[in-house]
């Protein structure tokens, strides 16, 4: 009997709902398996530790994350983890002063991780270049301004009925905690915990129910074909359609 070919696997440490959202999609035109690990509401900084903790894998190790967390203070990427990239990258350049979008060409090896930095600023700045906005319309935006930019395109995205069916079910749950947060108020005042685990829960079906049109966005406005026709492009994205096989 042949033996089996083992399948390629990549490992993502990622920073938000989006990001996991667009790696899945990609994943969907791929044979490779992803293996993802959030870090939802985390820190450049945090971020890039972890994946300098995961740069021994026998996988290559890939960190998703905004270049908007270099202009917030007590979120950018610290000395000691700049120094940790230099040694796991095997070079004696100094990080320390570079730009985040910039970090990953001095990387010529290739080694872990392997940084992928989203500008301008955000998710949603990439996401606009994938759309065929220029960089340069898009550069000295504010995160929020490119926000409200990609909403003006996720608003016009046309819902299927099993898209529907989806959002239906998550506003039926988010009115089910609501009613019980209200019914605790009234019954146990004081119970913390639960009344957090509620509103852990409404908040995760809020999510839920926001990327359930984000993903027929990308479905519907971004196939595989309009992705890799920005390919030589956009830098950040020939990394991704790399890592993936594509």
């Amino acid at each position: 009997m042949a033996a089996k070919t083992r399948k390629k696997s990549i490992y993502v440490i990622y920073e938000g709902d989006r990001e996991g959202a667009f790696l899945e999609h990609l994943s969907g035109y791929s044979n490779v398996r992803l293996n993802l690990q959030p870090c939802n509401g985390g820190s450049a900084n945090q971020i890039v530790t972890n994946g300098i903790k995961h740069s021994a894998r026998d996988v290559n190790v890939y960190v998703f994350f905004d270049e908007d967390f270099e202009s917030k203070p007590g979120y950018t990427i610290s000395d000691e983890a700049l120094e940790g990239l230099s040694n796991s990258w095997k070079i004696i350049n100094t990080l320390q002063g570079c730009k985040y979008r910039n970090l990953q060409a001095l990387n010529t090896s290739f080694r872990n991780p392997i940084l992928i930095v989203s500008y301008p600023q955000s998710i949603e700045g990439f996401l606009l270049r994938l759309l065929g906005i220029p960089l340069q319309s898009l550069e000295g935006k504010t995160t929020q301004q490119l926000k409200n930019t990609l909403a003006s395109h996720l608003d016009t995205t046309v819902l299927c009925d099993e898209d529907k069916e989806k959002m239906k079910d998550y506003e039926t749950k988010i009115s089910n905690y609501t009613n019980e947060k209200a019914k605790l108020r009234q019954s146990e005042p004081h119970n913390n915990n639960h009344r957090k685990y509620l509103e852990g829960k409404i908040e995760e079906c809020r999510q839920k129910k926001n990327i359930v049109r984000f993903m027929r966005f990308l479905n519907d406005k971004l196939p595989l074909p309009v992705i890799v026709a920005k390919r030589m492009d956009i830098p950040e994205l020939k990394i991704l359609l790399e890592a993936f096989g594509l």
